[in-house]
């Protein structure tokens, strides 16, 4: 039985939900988001929050250099030619209009900081301002708002800028016994907590604890949703942002063999995709995902689910290393975290087994007491969940991998980090690498000899943010078929829709900056058709 009648229905709370809910209404249409949790904002709000938008006016308000032709030249390599230029290029113009939109209808607010691109030394890329970060957003003037959205246990209430700029000295105390007492949200919860605002604002209705699972059809377009309670909502049109599929028990029919470990809330079990397939929507990229290294074998959990957390600063710094099966690296641990583990799953044929799985991360008693690794802080005792042993050797024989090889890989690898070089990967030259090492470390910030005993490791295996792959959108968000005609009524944004940046990922945010784009160009889509 149909609950009310919406022009839109968004399905998934995450940024690029909210953002399509609010551009719609904001254009005069009645629109309600529906979220099959009890909170609000999806993997947005546990996400590092920034966007990656090139040539935008908040890099142009800070004095920083781009051009859409830049931007172009660098990701027609990160898409490996995969991605035709016309989508591209929409990306490019109208990532920008995202952010002017959001600065003038929304309370976030947004700010450059000089985190690289990830393939820094490719033409077209830059070392500073793509990458935008959040404002702290207050939420003391709305009641009720913090209580409503979603937060990740791994960030204090620090911007990501501040978070990476205290990451050797500690956060400020007060700054953030302040922030907390006054309930303000930063990175991912503020951004999201900024649109759920303006959302309310704007007349946006809110609906938890709400699974859609199946679509209503009125002749041959989608006319709503039915959730798995039986409560039915429709409208002129249903808008799919409920995330990607990584936590479906099925993912690996599409992600492979090799078992790959979720990270992000256990809401992403692929509602969405089922839906869409179910309407006759084309599909592409299912094999592909926002690719992480992830720590295993950390007992935490979130909502009920195992909390993975992915491994960024920890290979990056001096005096750790990544070893494969066979004791030795493999490859350039400071790489970005989404080609490093496409690497995980290389396959050696002529042992007819994976390349490198397993893998761990090695690393010495000055590592582990200076840095901190996962949830393990270096003021504390070594976890239960690492491997120690005295040499290189003994932790080799407790890990299973050969005891020469690995102290051969050791000894080598901090011989040439006392020269400050990495001839064999060539690990800190580029600024991208530099930017999560120690610069208080002497020489080349990422290289350090591991020769403190004891010597420790923990297995990487490969994760995922979310996955990329789902229905082909038109870049107005509206889902197509396999002949490349609109389903009528039926668009899709965020992570459940088939990526724009194909195998690649061009600096930090590359998730979110084309979830909120995506999301943006469906509200605009729906204003202009239906609000006429």
């Amino acid at each position: 039985m149909s609950e009310k009648r919406y022009d839109v229905v968004v399905v998934g709370s995450g940024g690029a939900g909210l953002l399509a809910a609010a551009r719609a209404a904001a254009a005069g249409l009645s629109a309600v988001v529906l979220e099959r949790s009890d909170v609000l904002g999806g993997t947005t709000a546990v996400s590092g929050g920034m966007l990656w938008v090139p040539n935008s006016s908040v890099m142009k308000r800070a004095g920083l250099p781009d051009s859409a032709e830049d931007a172009l030249r660098y990701l027609e390599q990160v898409v490996e030619g995969t991605v035709a230029r016309e989508r591209l290029e929409h990306y490019v113009r109208t990532a920008p209009e995202m952010i002017d939109w959001l600065l003038e209808h929304t309370g976030a607010r947004f700010f450059p900081i000089d985190r690289p691109d990830y393939h820094s030394d490719w033409p077209g890329a830059v070392d500073v301002g793509r990458c935008l970060d959040n404002e702290p957003f207050p939420t003391a003037s709305r009641p009720g708002l913090l209580e409503r959205v979603r937060r990740g246990p791994q960030f204090p209430p620090l911007t990501y800028d501040e978070r990476h700029r205290s990451r050797f000295t500690g956060p400020d105390a007060s700054l953030l016994a302040q922030r907390l007492a006054e309930g303000v949200l930063t990175v991912g919860a503020a951004l999201v907590a900024a649109l759920v605002a303006a959302c309310d604002d704007l007349g946006v209705e809110f609906i938890t604890r709400a699974r859609a699972k199946s679509l209503l059809h009125n002749d041959n377009a989608v006319a709503g949703v039915r959730c798995e309670d039986g409560r039915e909502f429709t409208g002129r049109a249903v808008v799919l942002a409920n995330g990607g599929f990584e936590w479906d028990p099925a993912a690996g029919a599409f992600l492979g063999d090799v078992p790959v470990v979720p990270v992000s809330p256990p809401v992403n079990a692929g509602d969405g995709l089922r839906m869409a397939m179910s309407a006759g929507a084309a599909v592409e990229r299912m094999s592909q995902a926002w690719w992480v290294p992830a720590l295993h074998g950390v007992p935490e959990e979130y909502d009920g689910a195992p909390l993975t957390r992915h491994l960024v600063g920890e290979r990056c710094l001096p005096g750790s290393i990544m070893v494969d099966r066979h004791g030795r690296r493999f490859v350039n641990e400071a790489v970005n975290y989404h080609d490093i583990t496409r690497v995980l799953f290389n396959f050696d044929a002529d042992r007819h087994q994976p390349a490198h799985l397993p893998v761990w991360l090695v690393f010495d008693e000055k590592f582990r007491t200076s840095y901190p690794v996962g949830p393990a802080s270096p003021r504390d005792p070594a976890p239960s969940w690492l491997t120690s042993a005295a040499t290189p050797a003994a932790l080799a024989e407790a890990i299973g991998v050969d005891p020469a090889e690995l102290t051969k890989t050791v000894d080598r690898f901090s011989a040439h980090a006392r020269a400050g070089v990495d001839p064999d990967f060539h690990r800190g030259e580029t600024s991208h690498d530099r930017y999560y090492g120690d610069p208080r470390h002497p020489g080349n910030p990422c290289l350090g000899e591991l020769v403190t005993p004891p010597f420790h490791a923990v297995r990487i295996v490969p994760g995922a943010l979310g996955t990329k792959g789902g229905p082909v959108t038109s870049t107005s968000g509206e889902v197509l078929t396999s002949s490349g005609t609109a389903i009528p009524g039926l668009y899709a944004c965020g992570n459940i829709s088939a990526g724009v940046f194909g195998p690649g990922y061009p600096g930090s945010g590359g998730t979110l900056g084309p979830a909120l784009t995506g999301g943006y160009a469906v509200g605009t889509a729906l204003a202009d058709r239906l609000a006429r």
